[in-house]
């Protein structure tokens, strides 16, 4: 499971699912029951449980896009606690990026000359902060004169005194304040312009179930729910209609809001805890996790503990594998476990720099875990960002343009010293380069998420490179033709009506829709294993998908060319295929194949 970004009803819906993950029920963590009597019937509390000989994996990016994140992350926290061995969090760019809230938002920052602060160095496209606390002001004049009824340039402000609005007494200094800087981040810097409302949900309903927010940390390990019609039998209950954001009586101010975003990366604050017990990668037999991409450029590479969030200084590093001398802003770590081993250090290292300078130094040159902020920033790491690079490109795995992106932005970093030229590139998912590397220790699969991949997991067949790589990030599957009625001669296999009985339309979200992705590992051990997907896709269809076995029994092989890629036939998977022996390790041959016409097989239906 990865980038469920904060989506709670989704988690709930993917646990309902889950061969892996479950919810038992618990007593209520408090001795005192809330101040609302109403709701005390109306509440259970819950924690997720591991089934027996199973492992669980998370891709990273717990928060941005959801009304449940501190749900979320607290959930995980308390079942990595739990099965310290068998549970992985890895750590997204959003997770992250986080780390910046504590300094950007800082007294020391708020006094900052707005002029000052530029745009964000990796998006020149972004809105200065300038410009946008200036459309700031002129809404808030524009909001003012409607609720006055005033049609000129004057108005009154909260003690009644007369203001000019074109005057120095509006100054940009009256929306200059901790509140807009923090929107202005969200929306402009981090990509989640919902988030802070998002948060203002979640605040309420903690408060409304607890009595207080921040709860008190006997609650930590328990998710409290609040019901529906009683429904609770089978932990997929959701929250009631009758929630936080009808409740009058429940007010969550801007400043609780932004209290709640710096309280969250805070030594209690459960993203922060969410930080220090994850992983950049994690290996479980022979299969290797990581939130963005292991392509040529990420390859063995660990960058330095001084890298900064920023431009890099420095010239572009050496491009081509092997490297001729080890790179001046990093090292190189040939095996692959000791790599990763390596990449979580350099993860905690980062964190414990964040735990001793939270903000800046006195110069205003670095930060705390300025380290973990350029490792989730392509730019700052000349493309070289395991955490942020990433194979999909749109709803595949692979494109022709893809491939001519990534020979311009080489070009282009290595002739105009731009780092910036790798934003936005897909890796090469076929490079036979990383795949070798990786198999030579072991490793036949690759999961990632990070960037979506349409309605259900994009994956390259082990047939290209002897690795299997699968992308599982499902987070932009909401097709809005659906529901404007725009498929009428859309087919899927000649059928002219695409659309599934079962369609609900946005049942996750305006950018999920009702797609749901389930990815598990199944097999006799951690070494001889298959990919099985199932879900629902974005026209309400459930498709379920098994993959050949791979494993020391049934290596796969890679070729350049497949009979395959010219056979157009219509295949349907099965799960009845077992045997070791088959071809293909049983499961279906043209999943995650290129047929000759350019199309992807992503799954049967």
């Amino acid at each position: 499971l990865s980038d469920v970004e904060g989506h709670w009803e989704y988690f709930l819906d993917y646990i309902e699912r889950s061969n892996v993950l479950d919810w038992e029920e618990v007593p209520n963590p408090q001795s005192q029951s809330t101040n609302d009597n109403n709701i005390n019937s109306t509440i259970k509390f819950a924690r997720l449980i591991l089934q027996p000989n199973t492992t669980f994996i998370y891709g990273g990016d717990t928060v941005d896009r959801g009304p449940g994140d501190i749900r979320l992350v607290r959930s995980l926290v308390s079942l990595k606690r739990r099965y310290p061995n068998r549970v992985h969090l890895l750590v997204g760019n959003r997770d992250l990026n986080k780390l910046r809230l504590h300094s950007e938002l800082s007294d020391e920052d708020m006094k900052r000359d707005v002029d000052v602060i530029g745009k964000p160095f990796w998006d020149m496209k972004a809105k200065s902060l300038r410009d946008y606390l200036e459309d700031r002001l002129l809404e808030k004049q524009q909001n003012e004169q409607i609720k006055n009824g005033k049609d000129d340039d004057n108005v009154e402000d909260d003690d009644g005194v007369s203001k000019n609005t074109n005057g120095d007494a509006r100054r940009l200094d009256e929306v200059n304040t901790r509140v807009e800087r923090l929107k202005y981040m969200l929306k402009h810097t981090l990509g989640c312009p919902d988030t802070f409302e998002f948060r203002r949900e979640e605040i309420g309903l903690l408060t409304r179930i607890y009595g207080m927010y921040p709860p008190g940390k006997e609650t930590h390990d328990v998710t409290p729910f609040l019901l529906e019609d009683e429904k609770d039998a089978n932990g997929s209950c959701l929250e009631s209609e009758d929630g936080v954001a009808n409740d009058s009586s429940l007010e969550v101010t801007d400043k609780d809001v932004v209290d709640s975003f710096l309280y969250e990366m805070s030594p209690k604050g459960s993203l922060l805890q969410y930080l220090h017990v994850s992983s950049i990668a994690a290996i479980v037999g022979n299969t290797i996790f990581v939130h963005g991409a292991i392509d040529r450029l990420t390859m063995k590479y660990v960058p330095s503990l001084t890298t900064k969030f920023q431009i890099p200084s420095h010239p572009p590093p050496q491009f081509t594998s092997p490297y001729e001398s080890p790179p001046i802003d990093g090292k190189i770590v040939e095996s692959v476990h000791e790599w990763v081993n390596s990449l979580n250090e350099y993860l905690h290292h980062g964190l414990e720099d964040y735990a001793q300078r939270p903000g800046w130094d006195t110069e205003r040159t670095s930060r705390g875990g300025e380290s973990l902020l350029a490792i989730q920033n392509r730019p700052s790491m000349w493309g070289r960002s395991v955490v942020c690079n990433s194979y999909a490109d749109g709803g595949v795995i692979a494109t022709s343009t893809a491939e001519e992106g990534r020979q311009r932005a080489v070009h282009t970093a290595q002739t105009e010293m731009n780092p910036l030229a790798f934003e936005g590139v897909a890796s090469n998912v076929m490079d036979p380069l990383p795949s070798q590397w990786l198999a030579e220790h072991g490793i036949q699969r690759v999961v990632v998420g990070h960037k979506p991949t349409g309605d259900c997991p994009a994956v390259l067949s082990s047939k290209y490179t002897g690795v299997e790589i699968v992308a599982v990030d499902t987070s932009y599957s909401h097709r809005k033709d659906f529901d404007d009625g725009e498929n009428e001669n859309i087919g899927l296999h000649g059928n002219s009506n695409i659309l599934n009985s079962g369609y609900k339309k946005n049942k996750f979200g305006e950018t999920r829709g009702q797609a749901i992705a389930m990815v598990e590992i199944t097999g006799k051990d951690a070494h001889n294993n298959r990919l099985e997907t199932f879900g629902v896709l974005a026209c309400g269809a459930e498709y379920s998908n098994c993959f050949p076995i791979l494993g020391c029994n049934n290596a796969s092989t890679a070729t350049t060319s497949s009979k395959d890629d010219d056979d157009d036939r219509e295949h349907q998977g099965t799960h009845d295929d077992d045997d070791n022996d088959e071809p293909f390790g049983g499961g279906d041959p043209y999943l995650g194949t290129k047929l000759s016409d350019g199309w992807w097989v992503k799954a049967s239906v």
